[in-house]
């Protein structure tokens, strides 16, 4: 495990190896334990916000969803770019969901999102068990009201495509409510894959956002710098 800081915030930077071991773990601890899939604008949203930072930073994994947020943080790997690049970590969670016939719950905003997530899921595998799902919309922003379907089907793994911070949020409120083993946030970005399974870059807009990250995390680093006395 390696320690990284991008734009203030502690991640924790696992190798795929490293990530499955304890994802076996987490599945058979009996508590609820969390991973959060981290993408440049949710980067970029929590150097804004104390509260999404904090949760970000209370995850039980952080899943770095581009390779160039590695690079971000002033570490060269070019292996654990690859692994990340090639989206390894998202199939082989999936594999093992699919090969141990673990009980999914999907968890997001809208029927539209809800479907979205469902047929991303679809793209590694159609072997994965989903036993229920919920979107915050018809539940009114009633965490109640979704916690508590949850309980009625006991998944093992919850998998929610809610955007940041509602996400984290959602997850850092609720997981000792949660009879499940384990929730996942995952991103779009993840789950758009390319026909070779490499992460999508996500055209001019994906463009952008990048180019907009190196700048925001090129400036962090020059102004910790100026602090950083003699």
């Amino acid at each position: 495990m390696r320690k990284i800081n991008v734009l203030g915030i502690n991640l924790k930077d696992y190798s795929v190896r490293e990530s499955l071991r304890r994802i076996n773990l987490y599945l058979n601890n009996n508590q609820c334990n969390t991973i959060d899939f981290v993408t440049h604008n949710v980067l970029l949203l929590a150097a804004g916000s104390e509260e999404l930072t904090g949760n970000i930073e209370k995850m039980d994994m952080t899943v770095l969803a581009a390779p160039d947020i590695l690079q971000a943080a002033g570490v060269s790997s070019h292996s654990r770019e690859k692994e990340i690049e090639n989206n390894l970590l998202l199939k082989g969670i999936f594999r093992k969901l699919a090969k141990e016939k673990r009980r999914i719950y999907l968890l997001s905003e809208n029927q539209d999102t809800l479907s979205e997530l469902a047929l991303g899921m679809r793209r590694f595998s159609d072997d994965l068990v989903v036993v229920g799902n919920s979107v915050q919309s018809d539940s009114e922003g009633n965490d109640d009201t979704i916690v508590n379907d949850i309980n009625s089907v006991i998944p093992d793994v919850i998998l929610t495509n809610l955007t940041s911070p509602g996400a984290e949020k959602f997850i850092s409120d609720n997981r000792k409510r949660m009879n499940v083993k384990l929730a996942v946030i995952i991103r779009d970005v993840s789950l758009r894959t390319t026909e070779d399974g490499k992460v999508k870059k996500g055209g001019l807009r994906g463009f952008l956002m990048r180019k907009f990250f190196h700048s925001a995390a090129a400036n962090y680093v020059k102004d910790s710098e100026r602090k950083t006395p003699d």
